[in-house]
């Protein structure tokens, strides 16, 4: 009995030499992992960096129109339509712009039944573009207000003989180029 007295002594003493004993604690705080501050150190200001980041690609919307539907000018068998490309939200590398250009064989089919036509960057096809040619381009924008619209107008090359719908398929590529 003697002994269990002295072994619970000895324990009550241990036990109170340990909770009386200093706590250290590291108060090194690292981002991006978990830090414990405990002690006294817990009353103390801690800090710790970070960094914040952005990686902004390159991107923006454009719209180019569906379907152009020409219609006839005057009674003259020539036919003409017109419509726009537009662009928002234009965030390039700085220097860059966005180029368009159009794709086209500039020949309307219906069936075996074919009529030429150009493309112009005005209503008095002074400025016509070319295949593989250059259509406009779009500076970068904060997106609040779209880049000037660029206008695109068609006009058939030569009188329409036979009846029937005619159609073409027109692609537009952008890319960003660098500005001159």
């Amino acid at each position: 009995m003697k002994n269990k007295k002295v072994v619970r002594t000895l324990t009550a003493i241990a036990l109170t030499a340990a909770i009386a004993a200093p706590i250290t604690a590291s108060a090194a705080i690292t981002p991006g992992s978990q830090s414990t501050v405990s002690g006294k150190d817990v009353s103390t200001e801690q800090t710790g960096d970070t960094t914040v980041e952005l990686n902004a690609e390159a991107m923006y919307i454009v719209t180019i129109p569906s379907t152009i539907t020409l219609s006839e000018v005057d009674g003259t068998a020539i036919y003409q339509g017109n419509d726009q490309i537009t662009a928002d939200h234009v965030h390039l590398d700085e220097g860059k712009k966005l180029e368009v250009t159009l794709k086209s064989d500039f020949e309307l089919s219906a069936g075996v039944n074919t009529l030429a036509y150009t493309a112009a960057k005005d209503a008095d096809f002074k400025q016509t573009i070319e295949n593989d040619g250059n259509v406009g381009y779009f500076a970068a924008n904060i997106g609040d207000t779209p880049d000037t619209p660029l206008q695109i107008y068609f006009k058939t090359a030569e009188q329409l003989k036979f009846a029937g719908k005619y159609s073409d398929v027109v692609t537009f590529t952008f890319k960003e180029v660098s500005i001159d």
